[in-house]
């Protein structure tokens, strides 16, 4: 490589001379590595439907029971906001605003926040229903991270401050709500003050009456509209419209919804009838009628159940027959299941539901238990990533968590007013039938602040096998600090490629594994991280000292752009500025050069 080097002569005048070197250490010799092979190695951890469980030791494969992710959303309709609730210690994390704040006004009227879906990243999409007339709107929450609006440096969000595992509306710290800065009524995304909420926008016509939301297998999502009858496809980036307005027939009427492994979208009503939607091609299917009502609806079994108050749930199993054709299936009626609105599936293909009293139901229709609900006017019943069971109360405002073995009631909690979630607010459905996923994530150390990251690698070893159809993705982030590593989005990552061109002290490695049709699980046998190390990469002219000459070297080319193996992008980043000089200056064993800098 030749690079200009300024140098001074005895006159003082800037003259240029060509100095001709290559870089003297290769990236391969400076990596250090980073291994995770054994079981002790994962532990360092977070598994989340995945296990590596004797005889399988030593790698991860998915677990037979289906997990999701430790948080409970549940939408306050007579507040017009959303509480985060921790499910493994109980806790109200947060609480989010969906629209200005107003007065207490019941779970049918305003904005009215109810139906809340989860995505395979635990973020949140939800829709409030308008009954002011307005259309529809979809909002978005991100599991972790923000936008910083403001430009302080920091992500202004809803927290529990204090420590009481509660949100206080009235404290400016815990519960941070929108400003109408136009004053015209409508809620846009500039106007949002808290910094984890992503975006929200409108979706159909006015009076459109949002009461159907769900996560479709691409991660985008699908709103219904129960007054115009039609369902929307939306970009889970943005919330763009994508495809849509898709009219029902049959007189249908969208109240609620999930999507299947196979991509077809399942429409409860509230009536006798049942909605089908093929999300691969965007065309609705048809329109079933059974003896019931539709209120809630859950998938799992292979099956789709749907709620109906006052009766036993109903059950239709869309391969019976087997034909490959989901609208000749069979309408069955579970027994002893329990009067129920609201009910789910869990990790364990138990159903859960009821209203004052609630149940948990094996796929075969056996009741393994029935308890009293100590809340009232309970609409949505939800396991969390225990498979312990939540029912979201109405009319006494919290909700009642129940132990998933025995039933017995294991708390009452008060959230936001009128409490109105029946949908999939933990992520079960979207993590175990739409798109059965299993996470493992680690944090390395590389042990000094900017560290570059050279590459990742996985299945170095024999054992690591992927079954056609099924995938490991591994994505990453890098930050000097833990804070500033939960800001950072991922980014994907290609298996055993160098220069991944990110640097800071920790990386965040999110893997996921998804099985294939035939519910085969790919192995992840290991996984390596290895770090370029550049404490001698500013040594430019391998002279065994870094000096004046070496950060001369950086004059001519600063803000250019950078090649793979560019010596003089010391930061991997792709372009040659002041931060890779700087770098260089910092070590230098010249003292020279801070004035040359």
């Amino acid at each position: 490589m030749k690079i200009n080097v300024l140098s001074k002569t005895t006159c003082g005048c800037t003259v240029f001379s060509t100095l001709v070197f290559t870089l003297g250490i290769s990236a391969e010799s400076l990596a250090t590595t980073i291994a995770y092979t054994n079981d002790a190695d994962f532990d360092l951890g977070v598994l989340n439907s995945v296990n590596y469980t004797s005889p399988n030791s030593n790698q991860l494969q998915l677990s037979a029971i289906g997990e999701t992710f430790p948080i409970l959303w549940v939408a306050n309709a007579g507040e017009d906001s959303v509480s985060k609730i921790d499910t493994d210690n109980d806790c109200e994390d947060a609480r989010y605003s969906t629209w200005f704040e107003s007065t207490f006004h019941g779970a049918y009227s305003g904005p009215a926040p109810s139906r809340t879906a989860v995505d395979v990243e635990g973020n949140v999409f939800v829709a409030n229903r308008h009954f002011d007339g307005k259309p529809a709107s979809i909002m978005k929450i991100l599991s972790e991270g923000g936008i910083d609006r403001n430009g302080n440096g920091v992500i202004d969000t809803s927290v529990d401050t204090n420590g009481d595992c509660s949100i206080d509306r009235t404290s400016p710290t815990e519960f941070i709500p929108p400003v109408d800065l136009n004053s015209d009524g409508i809620l846009q995304t500039n106007e949002i003050a808290d910094e984890r909420i992503a975006w929200i926008v409108p979706v159909g016509e006015n009076n459109g009456l949002g009461r159907s939301l769900c996560i479709g297998t691409d991660g985008n999502i699908w709103v219904g509209l129960f007054n115009r009858r039609e369902y929307y496809k939306i970009s889970s980036v943005d919330g763009s419209v994508l495809s849509g307005p898709i009219a029902t027939t049959g007189s249908l009427t969208p109240y609620g919804c999930l999507v299947d492994g196979d991509g077809i979208l399942w429409s409860a009503s509230l009536s006798s009838r049942l909605g089908i939607l093929d999300t691969n091609n965007n065309t609705w299917l048809d329109t079933l009628t059974f003896s019931g009502s539709s209120y809630g609806i859950a998938i799992g079994n292979g099956k789709v159940y749907l709620g109906n108050s006052g009766r036993d749930f109903r059950e239709y199993d869309p391969k019976m027959p087997d034909d490959n054709d989901p609208t000749t299936g069979t309408f069955t009626l579970a027994p002893l299941s329990n009067s129920n609105f609201g009910l789910s599936v869990d990790g364990e293909g138990f159903i859960v539901g009821g209203t004052s009293n609630v149940t948990r139901v094996d796929a075969a229709g056996n009741r393994l238990w029935l308890t009293s609900n100590p809340g009232s006017s309970s609409i949505g019943v939800i396991p969390d990533s225990k498979n312990n069971v939540w029912a979201v109360n109405l009319s006494s405002h919290n909700v009642t968590k129940f132990d998933k073995d025995t039933g017995n009631v294991l708390l009452l909690k008060p959230v936001g007013r009128n409490p109105y979630t029946y949908s999939d607010a933990t992520g079960i459905a979207a993590r175990t039938v739409t798109d059965p996923t299993g996470i493992w994530t680690v944090i390395g150390d590389g042990g000094a602040p900017d560290t570059i990251w050279d590459k990742v690698s996985w299945n170095t070893e024999p054992e690591g096998q992927v079954p056609t159809g099924a995938s490991i993705t591994v994505s990453v982030r890098a930050a000097n600090t833990s804070p500033e590593l939960a800001l950072l989005p991922f980014t994907p990552v290609t298996n055993g490629t160098n220069n991944l061109a990110i640097s800071g002290r920790f990386i965040d490695v999110r893997t996921v594994l998804r099985p294939n049709d035939q519910n085969e699980s790919p192995i992840l046998s290991d996984l390596v991280l290895n770090t370029l190390e550049d404490a001698l990469s500013c040594d430019l002219d391998n002279n065994n000292e870094v000096n004046i000459l070496d950060i001369n070297l950086f004059r001519p080319h600063r803000n250019t752009p950078a090649g793979p193996n560019e010596p003089l992008d010391i930061d991997r980043n792709g372009v040659i500025n002041k931060l890779d000089a700087r770098k260089c200056v910092l070590e230098c064993t010249n003292s020279r050069c801070a004035a040359s800098s």
